[in-house]
């Protein structure tokens, strides 16, 4: 596993890259525009094709209940078991944040709230295969592998929105903890605002979406261009695969003062983690709420921790995360053995 993450690229004119086989749009504004542009299909972006207008509707609408009825029920046991499970961790060792935490407590939200039949061991493992390839689309050998595992996956689902729980499970089981493993490292290597959170957990909401715009896993989206398309002042032909990249777009210096740097009072972010427009994530809220409630957890236990070994990280050119998080803590943190 490589020992850095790939970089996020400078914002910058509308560019043709040779080893994505794909335009780059990186600057805000082009890729806000991408999002919403008509002549740019996601589903045709790697040889699919794009649902029906009236059905992507419904299913978005149905969907979207489906997920807000998920929150309303799981919204109190998802904070419960982030704090129990990190408050069993032990304090005479270092913790990997991302394998022991992160990683089995998003499992376990997963398998509650989208109900599969199958067991879950083996659902991780094809779920992390799905998600392998869509961190790197590049790879065909990935893409046809996920394939296979998608059809085996999507059968342990059952009902008219088993679309959407399939996607749900994915996103939950492998999606967020590469969030949270972002987020937790951004916070370790700012113990301000690691504080400041702790000081003032009613910022929690906002600190969400800061940590969202500038540690989301998700680093890029393809589209395929269905005619000639007119972008940030190129012609994009018809046919063309586009990258747009998100994270570069939530690091734009022209939309974003400090990027670089971690704001919890930045005054009304509109970031893109989670895409825009008509194939904007459907589950964002249960992620927001899950995040919050496992960043808290991380915060209480964990607050003052160090980083004990360099971070491994997994992923490629669309998400990108610390496969490893190894912390260690000087000492017990009488705050929360009181919590328990």
């Amino acid at each position: 596993m490589p020992t850095t993450p790939p970089d996020i690229p400078a914002p910058g004119p509308p560019r043709f890259d040779d080893a994505a086989g794909a335009w780059l749009l990186t600057r805000y504004a082009d890729v806000l525009a991408a999002l919403h542009h008509p002549l740019l299909t996601a589903g045709a972006a790697w040889g699919g094709t794009d649902l029906d207008r009236a059905v992507h509707l419904n299913f978005r609408s149905q969907s979207a209940a489906a997920a807000a009825g998920m929150l309303d029920e799981r919204l109190s046991q998802m904070a419960l078991l982030a704090d129990g499970m990190a408050g069993t961790l032990p304090q005479d060792r270092p913790v990997d944040l991302a394998g022991e935490l992160a990683q089995p407590w998003s499992l376990q939200l997963a398998c509650s709230l989208s109900g599969p039949s199958g067991g879950a061991q083996r659902m991780a493992a094809l779920s992390a295969g799905i998600f392998a390839a869509a961190a790197e689309p590049l790879d065909a050998a990935l893409r046809a592998r996920a394939e296979q595992s998608t059809l085996e996956l999507a059968a342990m689902f059952s009902g008219p929105l088993a679309a959407f729980h399939l996607q749900a499970f994915i996103a939950l089981s492998q999606t967020l903890p590469c969030f949270l493993a972002n987020a937790w490292l951004a916070l370790l290597h700012d113990p301000e605002n690691a504080a400041l959170l702790g000081g003032q957990p009613q910022l929690m909401p906002a600190a969400i979406e800061e940590l969202l715009r500038h540690s989301g896993p998700a680093r890029a989206q393809f589209r395929r261009a269905t005619a000639d398309v007119e972008l940030g002042g190129a012609i994009i032909p018809g046919g063309s695969r586009v990258a747009l990249m998100l994270a570069a777009a939530n690091r734009d210096p022209q939309h974003f003062s400090r990027p670089d740097t971690l704001d919890f009072h930045r005054p009304a972010p509109r970031h893109l983690a989670f895409g825009d427009g008509r194939h904007a994530c459907i589950g964002a809220p249960v992620v927001r709420a899950a995040a919050a409630a496992a960043t808290a957890a991380f915060i209480r236990h964990f607050a003052g921790a160090r980083l004990a070994r360099p971070v491994e990280w997994r992923g490629g050119f669309a998400i990108c995360a610390p496969a490893s998080l190894f912390v260690s803590r000087q000492s017990p943190d009488p705050g929360s053995e009181r919590a328990r």
